[in-house]
């Protein structure tokens, strides 16, 4: 039972002297003796109110941070990204495509608004932990239905918190991604848990058989009306859409069904030769983790739909695009993750705002002649769109669905819509 203590002490009534006097007040507080492990109290001593540094991160070039621990407890290896998103971390913890890594947020408080059902992009979190600045002692959102500890501790998800995250995200910038270990175990040195992290590494693993669907489903959801921020212009006359998932995010699905699509979601395995059975209008390959060189048979998908109707790539599928056109892609220093990309549109000159999260690029000096470089990343130059007119294919290495993020490019569905009915006219 916890022990009720009186304190007593005096306090000056005013600042001022001439007012003269004094005040006494008595606060009584409550403390819980600490107890050992043979279940004994532990004689004065009693349970501090804030955490302690209980986790450490461990960096393959050989830094320790010292961190406190939220969430589940235990040791991941992943490699570490940030992202410079301000806001949408529900989005980015259950988005697969960062499956294999740790997300730092440049963002330095996390977890005001809590977290709720709705701003969910899949059924489960697949990246390995979360690395913040600042946890927020408090939620305040409407929407909020738990803490994201308490999210993190029912997702067995690791998180770390009170780090200079600043100079760790300096350190990404001059070294590239590093791989690294998230541990709480105090039973593990430093150098284990560094030579963990040395052994491990993420290219040429295909990451994208475990997030996938494993059967595939019909899709239905749209874009809720109090959401829906671009409905002008569809004249409501459905496509059929076949979808590759490769760890597909939902509002992607739902931007699609929003559009007027009858969409028939299948696992990256799927057969090329069963997906044209379906008599789709048009395919989408979807975005996903790692290293599109890890996955040579979504490729050959890939080749094998090409020609046969028009096809849609974003991220992960852009890329896979990009190898199935005779291209290659390159693993890139510190990749794009977050809201704040600016892109430009070659064929239109404007530049969109655009939300990314990838590690991986298409060289576009590798691309066969036809294929066009429909936009570019003005951050580094990198190839950020590309089309080939030729066989009815579009792409963007970001995300025009955002969340999180801005909405500059969700016309690239309405672009996808377009390339649809040209074709079955043609037909």
């Amino acid at each position: 039972m916890a022990a009720t203590t009186t304190l007593g002490f005096v306090l000056p009534s005013g600042l001022s002297p001439r007012r003269g006097g004094f005040r006494v007040s008595v606060v009584r507080c409550s403390a819980s003796p600490l107890t050992s492990s043979t279940g004994s109290t532990a004689s004065g001593l009693v349970e501090k109110p804030w955490s302690s540094y209980d986790a450490r991160l461990v960096l393959e070039d050989g830094s320790i941070w010292p961190a406190k621990s939220f969430g589940a407890p235990g040791t991941r290896v992943a490699e570490l990204v940030f992202n410079t998103s301000l806001t949408g971390y529900q989005e980015i913890l259950t988005d697969p495509s960062y499956a294999g890594q740790f997300v730092l947020m440049t963002n330095p408080q996390i977890g005001n608004t809590g977290v709720n059902l709705d701003d969910e992009e899949s059924e489960q979190c697949f990246l390995a932990g979360l690395v913040i600045r600042s946890l927020s002692i408090s939620t305040s959102n409407w929407r909020c239905t738990k803490t994201l500890a308490d999210y993190l501790t029912e997702r067995n998800l690791m998180g770390i918190y009170d780090l200079d995250t600043r100079a760790i995200t300096r350190r990404l910038r001059e070294e590239g991604s590093l791989n690294g270990v998230l541990s709480t175990e105090q039973t593990k040195t430093d150098d284990e848990l560094l030579q963990m992290s040395r052994s491990w590494d993420i290219v040429g693993i295909d990451l994208i058989s475990d997030v996938s669907c494993k059967s595939p489903y019909e899709w239905v959801d749209k874009t809720d009306s109090e959401w829906d921020f671009n409905t002008n212009s569809r004249d409501g006359k459905p496509f059929r859409v076949i979808a590759y998932d490769f760890g597909i995010k939902h509002n992607i699905l739902r931007r699609l069904s929003s559009y007027g699509c009858q969409i028939t979601v299948v696992p990256s395995t799927f057969p090329a030769s069963e997906a044209l059975k379906m008599n789709p209008d048009g395919i989408l390959f979807s975005n996903g983790p790692g290293d599109p060189s890890a996955v040579p048979y979504a490729v050959e998908t890939v080749k094998e739909l090409l020609g046969k109707v028009p096809v849609y790539g974003i991220c992960m599928g852009h890329q896979l695009l990009g190898q199935a056109l005779g291209g290659k892609t390159y693993k890139m220093k510190f990749g794009h993750h977050g809201g704040n990309h600016p892109v430009r549109n070659n064929r239109t000159g404007q530049v969109e705002i655009s939300a990314q999260n990838h590690n991986y690029a298409v060289d576009p000096a590798s691309l066969p002649g036809g294929v066009e470089v429909t936009h570019v990343n003005l951050n580094d130059g990198s190839c950020a769109g590309l089309s080939f007119p030729a066989m009815n294919v579009m792409s963007l290495q970001y995300h025009p669905e955002a969340s999180p993020g801005p909405h500059d490019s969700d016309n690239a569905f309405r672009e996808f819509m377009e390339l649809m009915k040209r074709s079955k006219q043609s037909s």
